[in-house]
């Protein structure tokens, strides 16, 4: 756990981890979610989604006021991500 308090809580997601279960079931965030309640009635909600593959930052609401307000944060794009990338050798250019 990266960061928690009364509304928020932020999960560092390890990459071949889905944040939903598929159709072929499987292992997920949502295994957690009851755990990450941490005593409130309400189970926490992802705000935005992450790729199985993709490692990083999960934001959860865990109120249905903050869990609306993150989701318009990120619908108008307005949260600022930082992409990394691990690679094997030298990238030919410094961008693109």
């Amino acid at each position: 756990m990266l960061h928690q308090d009364p509304q928020v809580l932020i999960l560092d997601k390890p990459a071949g981890l889905p944040v939903h279960r598929g159709p072929r079931g499987g292992a997920s965030i949502e295994d957690w979610l009851p755990t990450l309640a941490m005593g409130k009635k309400r189970l926490p909600q992802p705000a935005h989604r992450l790729d199985s593959d993709t490692a990083g930052c999960l934001v959860l609401g865990r109120t249905k006021p903050m869990l609306a307000a993150l989701g318009a944060i990120f619908a108008a794009g307005r949260a600022e991500k930082t992409y990394w990338a691990v690679v094997r050798g030298t990238p030919p250019r410094p961008e693109g």
